[in-house]
């Protein structure tokens, strides 16, 4: 069978077709450039799938007899660059294995005219004195095999499409770094964040977001590993080469419970370019998980300078620590100086300022100011940015308290990517405020599906069930929060809350003991031995009140019966339009208020 020759003229393989006539290499209708050498490489390994073709075979093959050059170095070259067209690797083959010593075997199925190699007769080589008989033998077999090859094409198309295997869910692993500085890390990291956001506006197949999958750089994890843990049908994993101004990128898709490749491509711009990369790859996956595609208008060219700092910002934003969000305000700041026009560098600015004014990085109505501003910005400049529709609903929420706008904000946000586990937080929060509390509840568990391992997204699950006043839930959801980080102050907030109102007062003693520096613990203990938690509920409105921590201060009069201070606190508040005022309606702190036309007066001002 070493010397056979197949029949077949056209083999298809994988998500590739090779025209053995014309030496074209397909893949999804598109070329694929193939050197002479590794055409030839190709051609004799599909011609016998399966069997070992020995480095001799091979060098005989490609370097007529009489040539002199280095023949290991040599094929080892022309594999290289046939495994880099294929989207190939030797370490976890999907095309060509690697037998050490020995030489090389095409391991992927392979059929040929419409029929599986498998089932198809090999023809020994010619010799000239049978060739007149060949001849008159090859004309019966073109017959019958004509004949055969149309229902076995028809057979196999059919077969393949019922084995196409149905994804529902899909992560996208971060992008391998191969320049292995970690001064470039942020540039993969960009990527992988982009086509997670790319994929995500498709809809229809559920899309693991940023927070969820970066736990899985450089992991050691099987993908039927990550699939179990992250609730996955298929896994995007790849490269990322950056150098000067291009960029190549190599993705591969795996289905989880088969660990079957099914999918593999690369991608090779300009910097300048990378919009179309991002756009291409993401088109070429959605096929082939057979995701509807929307027509998507022609990207636009961007400043090599701006992009770099752009996914500068991104990658400190997501450090989720003071100094990452200031970064990222500077380095989004000096790409808009760079490239003005660059919408999404407005738009990560957006979600750095209200993201980090809700972690009180920055004072909250500095934050939402700025924050709409450049929403507004980006939207005037690309008004299909379903993060910066999400950013200025946020900010009319809570900063210009417009509820219909933020309505109308928060839709759009929706319709262009339903799979922003950010947004949906933002949306959940809004639904919250307007006393929807189951949407709420059931948006706030979208997002957390979306993004399981976001600390954020975890403890406003908490907050939507605290403020529906399931207490009993909210405390279990607050301690699965915990579970990932101890010492997360949101969580940690709300779950004392429901701690507080359950009547837990030990366990929101302990809590508050655990969350305050080491000299105040004992102190916090002692105060509650002695003169119950309503001394500890009048310390905190003190110390809230002379901090400016108005509404803060007011809840924790109001928990202690002193309702006159708590509503002129309140009122003070919304003199100074204190943004956390929007809770208002919604905080059972203030259930004891309800009844005053004092505090009717200020639901009121609020819109409510």
């Amino acid at each position: 069978m070493a010397n056979g020759v197949r029949t077949g003229h056209v083999y298809q393989f994988g998500a590739f077709t090779l025209d053995a006539r014309t030496g074209e290499l397909t893949q999804g209708g598109r070329r694929t450039p193939l050197r002479d050498q590794s055409l030839h490489l190709l051609l004799a390994l599909l011609e016998q799938p399966g069997q070992l073709l020995t480095r001799e075979e091979l060098t005989g093959r490609l370097w007529p007899a009489g040539t002199f050059v280095d023949f290991d170095r040599g094929l080892n070259k022309v594999v290289n660059h046939l495994r880099d067209a294929l989207g190939d690797s030797a370490e976890h083959p999907r095309f060509v294995e690697t037998l050490p010593r020995k030489g090389y075997r095409f391991i992927a199925p392979v059929t040929t005219d419409g029929t599986d190699l498998e089932d198809t007769p090999v023809l020994p080589t010619p010799r000239p004195r049978r060739r007149l008989l060949l001849m008159v033998g090859l004309g019966a077999v073109v017959l019958l095999v004509t004949a055969a090859g149309i229902r076995a094409a028809r057979k196999w198309v059919l077969e393949r499409a019922s084995e196409t295997p149905r994804i529902s869910a899909l992560a996208v692993i971060p992008l391998d770094d191969l320049s292995q500085d970690p001064e470039q890390q942020y540039f993969a990291d960009g990527l992988t964040d982009a086509l997670i956001t790319d994929l995500a506006k498709l809809g229809g197949v559920r899309i693991t977001s940023r927070t969820s999958v970066m736990q899985y750089r450089r992991t050691k994890k099987t993908i039927k590993d990550i699939g179990r843990e992250l609730n996955v049908d298929a896994v995007v994993e790849g490269t990322v080469t950056h150098a000067g101004n291009r960029v190549r990128v190599t993705a591969q898709l795996i289905q989880v419970a088969t660990d079957m490749h099914l999918w593999a491509d690369s991608y090779d711009r300009e910097v300048s370019e990378i919009l179309d990369l991002q756009r291409a790859l993401t088109t070429d996956i959605a096929r082939r998980i057979n995701i509807f595609l929307k027509p998507l208008d022609r990207p636009r060219i961007v400043r090599p300078e701006a992009y770099g700092l752009y996914l500068k910002g991104r990658y400190a934003f997501y450090q989720y620590t003071s100094r990452g969000w200031q970064e990222a305000i500077q380095r989004f700041n000096e790409a808009i100086e760079n490239d003005p026009g660059f919408a999404p560098a407005h738009s990560g600015l957006a979600e750095t300022y209200l993201v980090a004014g809700t972690y009180g990085a920055i004072p909250n109505e500095e934050a939402l100011m700025r924050g709409k501003a450049a929403a507004a910005k980006a939207l005037q400049l690309d008004d299909g940015l379903a993060s910066a529709h999400y950013a200025l609903a946020t900010a009319y929420t809570w900063y210009d308290w417009d509820w219909a706008g933020a309505e109308r904000e928060f839709r759009r946000g929706l319709d262009l990517n339903p799979q922003d586990a950010l947004g949906r937080n933002w949306h959940s929060g809004y639904l919250s405020l307007l006393g929807r509390h189951d949407e709420a509840i059931s948006e706030q568990e979208r997002a957390r599906e979306l993004d399981p391992l976001s600390l954020i997204v975890n403890a406003n699950l908490t907050r939507a069930l605290y403020y529906a006043r399931r207490y009993d839930e909210a405390i279990v959801q607050a301690r699965r929060t915990l579970e990932l980080d101890p010492k997360f102050g949101v969580a940690l907030f709300w779950l004392e809350g429901s701690l507080r109102h359950k009547g837990l007062f030990e366990e929101a003693v302990k809590l508050r003991q655990f969350a305050a520096a080491p000299d105040r613990a004992p102190i916090i203990a002692q105060t509650f031995q002695h003169d119950g938690f309503q001394a500890l509920l009048r310390e905190s409105g003190e110390a809230f009140k002379k901090s400016g921590q108005l509404q803060t201060a007011a809840r924790c009069y109001a928990q202690i019966g002193e309702n006159d201070e708590a509503l002129a606190l309140l009122e003070a508040c919304a003199q100074r339009r204190c943004s956390n005022l929007v809770s208002l309606n919604v905080e059972p702190d203030f259930d004891g208020l309800r009844r005053d036309p004092r505090f009717q007066n200020l639901v009121r001002q609020i819109g409510r």
